[in-house]
Order: C-alpha cells, then sequence, then structure tokens
C-alpha cells in the first residue's frame, strides 16, 4: 500500500499538482517482492503543470479516483485480517 495523494501547489505562472501514480506504485511493490535482481524503484509521484485554477480543478476532479482509490485502504486491512486468520 503506498501513501496516495494529490497536491496542489501554486506556481509563479500558474498551479503545479503532483498525484500518486498507482501504476508506479504497484510496479514498486511487484519490484519489491521479486527474489534476486529487481527493477530500479521509480518515485510514484508525477507533475502536470496547468496555467490556471480551472484547468487545475478539471484535471484534480478526473484524477483524484485514479490518484486516491476509495478501496485501497479496505483491501489492504482485509488481506491482514485474513493473514492473521491464516496464521493463528
Amino acid at each position: 500500500m503506498g501513501y496516495s495523494c494529490i497536491r496542489i501547489e501554486r506556481e509563479r505562472d500558474g498551479f503545479k499538482v503532483v498525484a500518486s501514480d498507482p501504476k508506479i506504485e504497484a510496479q514498486n511493490r511487484a519490484r519489491d517482492s521479486k527474489d534476486g535482481p529487481s527493477a530500479p524503484w521509480k518515485d510514484p509521484n508525477v507533475e502536470f503543470l496547468f496555467d490556471t485554477k480551472a484547468q487545475t480543478i478539471a484535471f484534480v476532479e478526473k484524477a483524484i479516483d485514479i490518484a486516491l482509490p476509495a478501496d485501497e485502504y479496505t483491501t489492504a486491512f482485509d488481506k491482514l485480517a485474513k493473514e492473521a486468520k491464516e496464521t493463528t
């Protein structure tokens, strides 16, 4: 489970949105679970620059469900609970 986030920063000429890319997070998790040599770790935070507040908001409205999946924490806790039940 990653540290999923969307962050908006004001830039001199507009706005910067930094968002977690779930595909990169998944690649990093797969890399960590392999035995032997693995692919290099990639920063899952990607940056996007926008000129206006309207562009920024339009992007965030479309990206929020991708970058911040609703079931990520539920799924992670369900997996931990199942593992705990199997080990005891």
